[in-house]
């Protein structure tokens, strides 16, 4: 029998993981702008950086509330700012020349970006809380379903490089323009983090 949390869970999870984001619009930018084979390092770095995240809150959530609720407040503003360079970053680099010219896409810059990323904080936050905590009594259980989480969210961002796959030969006219479109995305994203 499916239980009935399981339908709503999953409508939510599509709903934050599939909507636009930091993350699922960084993927999409650089496999635009780069392809799958350099972009790949970023995507993977967004997702082990998801995976952190995870495991972080599901700890926190756990036992450890004490630990990450100081942090959140501090996360958001950081998170704003991470998010406001990669902004003025991405529009800059457009205007500099071309892809050609920006720096290739690194683990890092996705890994960072996933761990001050506001918005996975409080998706997963609310999802531990309000789907699975009451219904998984362990911790390890809890993990291993946070797994899932994380494979949920990381095809939302594997669907959105492919997307920028796609539109990569459409989008090579008018990069500029579709880097400032996305840098805007961003900037909005920072706003609402540091507004929330």
């Amino acid at each position: 029998m499916i239980p009935s949390f399981l339908g709503p869970m999953l409508g939510y999870m599509a709903v934050s993981s599939y909507t636009p984001g930091p993350g699922n619009i960084l993927a999409m930018e650089t496999t635009t702008r780069f392809g799958w084979r350099e972009g790949r390092v970023l995507i993977a770095g967004i997702c082990t950086g998801y995976l952190c995240v995870q495991t972080l809150c599901a700890l926190a959530l756990y036992g450890l509330d004490t630990v990450l609720s100081p942090v959140l407040p501090v996360l958001r503003y950081l998170g704003a700012a991470y998010l406001v360079w990669l902004a003025v970053h991405m529009m800059r680099g457009s205007s500099d020349g071309g892809g050609e010219e920006r720096r290739r896409p690194t683990f890092r810059e996705g890994f960072l970006l996933q761990l001050v990323n506001v918005k996975i904080y409080f998706y997963i936050m609310t999802l531990l809380s309000a789907y699975l905590i009451p219904h998984i009594h362990s911790l390890p259980a809890l993990l291993l379903a946070g797994v899932g989480v994380v494979a949920f969210g990381s095809s939302a961002c594997l669907t959105w490089a492919f997307l920028g796959l796609k539109l990569q030969r459409a989008c090579r006219n008018h990069q500029t323009m579709i880097d400032r479109v996305l840098g805007l995305f961003l900037l909005y994203c920072a706003w609402g983090i540091a507004r929330s």
